[in-house]
């Protein structure tokens, strides 16, 4: 995402946010969620932004050479491959649940699961390249809250190069027939 989109998807947010802070009865949500942090144990900022995560992970996302997480830092140049786990937010899992199950599982160390976004019905998350055809096997068959993992290699794909490219041969084909 360039940053002129970011910042049209920033503008639309400012604009909802605006309307709905106008216009609803907010008190039930921050009651709500003033309830999440004190469960969570975190501040009601923190618990705010990470249900706007939840809501649109995208958002205000920046591709960075170097990527934190906790004190432990991951490089880019290591090679991961990308994976789609069958659970999500509606089978109730955490990340440590699945970072866990991940570490007792496969053997990957836990700094070494690079990335991981939790959907509403699957996860999809970086594994470090090379894992054993057993392992992914087991990781298959292996469920968490009765809900079985099927692990599954995600592949890359260039959606939009490739809409563009079928466009611009549609229209091509278009003008040759015309």
């Amino acid at each position: 995402m360039d940053i002129q989109q970011e910042f049209t998807k920033e503008e639309q947010l400012i604009n909802s946010l605006k309307k709905v802070l106008a216009q609803e009865d907010l008190s039930q949500h921050k009651a709500l969620v003033k309830r999440l942090s004190s469960e969570l144990k975190v501040s009601v900022l923190d618990c705010a932004a990470a249900l706007s995560l939840l809501n649109n992970p995208k958002l205000g996302r920046k591709v960075v050479e170097r990527v934190d997480i906790g004190a432990i830092t991951v490089s880019a140049k290591q090679k991961v491959v990308r994976y789609r786990l069958d659970v999500g937010l509606t089978h109730q899992v955490s990340a440590d649940e699945i970072k866990d199950m991940l570490v007792d599982v496969s053997g990957v160390e836990r700094k070494r699961i690079a990335w991981m976004d939790i959907r509403s019905f699957y996860t999809l998350v970086d594994l470090p390249d090379g894992m054993a055809a057993d392992i992914f096997q087991l990781l298959s068959e292996t469920e968490i809250n009765n809900q079985q993992l099927n692990i599954k290699r995600v592949k890359h794909q260039r959606r939009f190069h490739r809409r563009g490219s079928r466009h611009s041969l549609r229209s091509n084909e278009t003008k040759s027939n015309a």
